[in-house]
């Protein structure tokens, strides 16, 4: 009888241990969470003339509430300077204030992007004035209760100004001391110095735009004390293509290496790379090559986050807000890099067809089973001008990938249809399969594309696109015009 006290408590202990592991075992992974990179000085609705600010609070809840009907979670605020251009201070602050109003569930960080002069003032200061303040703090996004913060670049700052910027605001130090009067009242004085835990997930140029595992395992070895994940910038490239210009290999390589070594990865998804202030283009053939990374996302790389490049850089064509057209709102955004005067509208299209299909990958991403389709939809993609031209403004002398003069097709069926096209002078019908396809068709210079959508006779529904093709435009314009053709429900099967 003397032995049975310990016999039972090491009983009573295995089977606590096995609950424990079975629990873990069973536990639900965490939730996937896809956010969208928001250029601060780019507004789309709003220029910044009020002086109330109210306007501006307004048109960002347009703006939250356009994400969140696309099933984006947040915004990854890129915040290109700071303590020397306190602009950024005001439209953060407006952000943030329509964020909390809306009190939707919507998340905000920051993107410190250290390409221009931010340094480590810039970063600790942001982080304190936002993250930091009682008023924010809770629209401020958190990982394992610490506060998010990624980037754009930053690796030449060093892994002492990193390490410095975490230690300081997780002890306090090196106190931040600026007042801000044109902010909101929330953030207008000098920001708490209270402990601040961060979670660090950097977007740092390893080995390049493309670079290879070597590379990036290198990247990881020298940052692993200090980074708690990592965010691959990979938009310049071909998605899919199989090509040296591919970049789906280098985030593949990204999520291996971080996951080997317990770190978090955040893939990026674009829908077009133009850089129209860095003269090159890559062809990402409509919805096909976004497609191409929400697949790799889905069934390779399983990131725990995505991040949608970009949500408002027109001036580099990978946005997907459903913004008509930014130059419409003077004083808005900042575009005069592209050499474009201002009041030339029409040479920014709308990417309105890009948000809406971006529900569809993102429940796919999300919940890991591909949706299913429950109206006919056709979304339709086309550059304004024939490859062949050059207007010499914006230059675009490097060309990546299959540029052709095509009109590109992402169709979500419920069952097979016919899609009868016209552009220009040339016509066609398209048989298309059930499900979600991508195809394409010659296009011509002339009117805008027209397209009707027919099954077994009836008509299901036409559209008519915004922009014709110019043959010989003003402006090199290598931004999508999209748009949208939605079926009627009473003539499904």
């Amino acid at each position: 009888m003397k032995f049975m006290p310990p016999i039972f408590v090491f009983v009573a202990r295995d089977f606590i241990l096995s609950c424990v592991v079975l629990l873990t075992a069973t536990a639900a992974p965490a939730q996937r969470m896809v956010f969208a990179h928001y250029m601060l000085t780019n507004q789309d609705y709003q220029g910044d003339s009020d002086p109330t600010q109210e306007l501006k609070i307004a048109s960002y809840e347009r703006e939250i509430r356009e994400a969140q009907s696309a099933g984006i979670d947040g915004f990854a605020l890129n915040a290109g300077g700071w303590l020397h251009q306190t602009y950024y201070i005001r439209y953060a602050a407006q952000m943030f204030e329509a964020a909390l109003r809306l009190h939707s569930g919507f998340h905000l960080m920051f993107s410190a992007d250290m390409c221009c002069g931010n340094g480590v003032d810039d970063v600790e200061d942001m982080m304190r004035r936002f993250a930091g303040n009682p008023r924010y703090a809770e629209v401020y996004f958190r990982r394992q209760g610490r506060f998010v913060l990624t980037t754009f670049a930053g690796d030449k700052l060093g892994v002492s100004a990193w390490r410095q910027i975490r230690d300081d605001l997780a002890l306090g130090t090196h106190p931040s001391t600026q007042a801000e009067p044109t902010a909101l009242n929330p953030v207008s004085e000098a920001p708490s110095n209270a402990p601040l835990p961060i979670f660090l997930v950097p977007a740092f140029f390893w080995g390049g735009e493309l670079p290879s595992r070597a590379a990036i395992q290198q990247g990881v070895d020298t940052w692993r004390p200090l980074i708690d994940g990592a965010f691959y910038w990979g938009i310049a490239g071909v998605p899919g293509s199989g090509s040296e210009s591919d970049q789906l290999p280098s985030s593949d390589s990204y999520a291996a290496v971080l996951h080997s070594g317990n770190k978090l990865f955040m893939a990026p998804v674009c829908l077009q790379f133009w850089g129209a202030n860095a003269n090159r283009y890559y062809e990402y053939s409509g919805a096909a090559g976004m497609r191409a990374m929400w697949m790799d996302a889905i069934h390779v790389s399983h990131p725990e986050w995505v991040e949608v490049i970009t949500w408002n850089d027109f001036i580099e064509g990978t946005y997907v807000s459903p913004i008509d057209d930014p130059n419409k709102y003077p004083g808005a955004n900042f575009l005069d890099s592209t050499g474009v005067p201002r009041d030339t509208l029409g040479y920014f299209h709308s990417h309105a067809a890009a948000t809406a299909l971006l529900r569809f990958f993102i429940e796919w991403y999300k919940s890991g089973v591909e949706p299913a389709i429950k109206q006919d939809t056709i979304y339709y993609f086309y550059r304004t001008q024939p490859n062949s031209f050059d207007a010499g403004t914006p230059p675009v002398t490097r060309k990546y990938g299959p540029v052709a003069d095509d009109l590109y097709i992402t169709a979500n069926l419920i069952a097979p249809a016919d899609l009868s096209i016209r552009t220009g002078d040339y016509s066609r019908i398209i048989h298309l399969q059930r499900g979600s396809t991508d195809v394409h068709t010659p296009l011509r210079a002339g009117k805008a594309p027209s397209l009707t959508l027919t099954r077994k006779g009836a008509v299901l529904g036409s559209a008519v696109a915004t922009d014709p093709v110019q043959a010989s435009p003003k402006y090199n314009d290598f931004y999508y015009s999209s748009g949208v053709l939605t079926g009627r429900k009473d003539k499904h099967p």
